[in-house]
């Protein structure tokens, strides 16, 4: 391998390179700044527009938002967070539109233009053009592995689409002396505890041999808007795709003696059962410390937990977690 001037040697190597912002192939393309230039501006600009309609988009809209900036959000999909429960994004979805950001879903961006000291987007809607300006645009439509300036065809390091190929031990499937975890691993979602735990795997492999592979049963994710969207598990239509008979237990709480408590605007939960095991297969949540609760319910999917269990717990009294046996449809 090698690193600037130094050639070095090892009997295994660990990729571990984490990601970086996908491009976009637009004219204009360079007018845009990333998540990493947010961070560093020292100014607040009076308008943003966020193209892309993922979890940086959101996150990061949210905070300009509450802090009086204009924002808009462009998605290609016709869903915001296309990979989560359509209904728990219809909730944050409707929740960031009455705090003032505008969204357009199901639209495709043509090019970026300066027009004086602002920047203007190009989009179509269908067949019509429209635009947009703003202080700001920004590229929100995700990160990719950091892996393309590796040469792995030097170390016999088998890709796909950018994407090192792995065997369930985490190693390349081509040269088992390559190791890979973070974000570069092409199965599992770009989080920063998922880093760890697969940098343990690959350490406890690389000392005792391939033993042990990653097991992302109950792995929960959350979104830190506000309120913040949690999810773990299945979606509802993944669930109804397994074929298996489920019972979804649906519930908007802002009612509920907890949510009034904290005058919460969303408070929203879908829970998702097999109905002939009792075991959780997804959870869903938009607020409610659903970024907190939903650590119950990953919990319950690893070790199989059922949902009578967790209805027949006694949870300390008043928290959001005492709300769980109602969720799950017991008074």
């Amino acid at each position: 391998m090698e690193a600037g001037d130094r050639v070095l040697q090892a009997k295994h190597i660990v990729v571990a390179t984490g990601s970086k912002v996908r491009l976009l192939p637009i004219p204009g393309a360079e007018h845009m700044i990333t998540s990493d230039e947010l961070l560093s501006e020292r100014e607040l600009p009076s308008s943003v527009i966020f193209v892309g309609g993922g979890v940086i988009s959101l996150e990061f809209g949210h905070v300009y938002a509450r802090a009086g900036t204009a924002v808009s959000v462009l998605e290609a999909l016709p869903q915001l967070l296309p990979a989560m429960d359509s209904d728990a994004v219809a909730q944050l979805h409707a929740e960031s539109e009455r705090i003032g950001i505008q969204i357009r879903t199901d639209v495709k961006v043509r090019r970026i233009e300066q027009v004086g000291h602002r920047l203007r987007v190009v989009f179509t809607d269908g067949d019509i053009e429209q635009a947009l300006e703003a202080d700001r645009v920004v590229n929100g439509v995700g990160r990719i592995a950091n892996v393309d300036a590796l040469d792995l065809a030097a170390g016999r390091v088998e890709q796909v689409n950018g994407c090192i190929v792995i065997d369930r031990y985490l190693r390349s499937a081509s040269n088992p002396q390559v190791h890979v975890c973070g974000d570069a691993v092409p199965v599992s979602p770009q989080l920063s505890p998922l880093a760890t735990y697969e940098g343990e795997i690959v350490g406890r492999n690389i000392v005792n041999g391939p033993r042990h592979a990653p097991d992302y049963a109950g792995i929960a994710t959350s979104v830190y808007t506000v309120p913040s969207l949690a999810a773990v598990g299945l979606t509802e239509n993944a669930a109804r795709q397994t074929g298996s008979a489920i019972d979804v237990h649906v519930n908007d709480m802002r009612d509920w003696f907890s949510a009034q408590s904290y005058a919460e605007t969303v408070a929203w939960s879908k829970i998702i059962v097999d109905r002939a095991s009792d075991l959780i297969l997804g959870a869903h949540f938009v607020g409610h410390a659903g970024q907190e609760l939903i650590n119950v319910f990953g919990l319950a999917i690893k070790f199989g937990i059922t949902a009578k269990q967790l209805r027949d717990n006694v949870y300390a009294y008043p928290t959001f977690s005492a709300d769980i046996k109602h969720m799950l449809g017991h008074a």
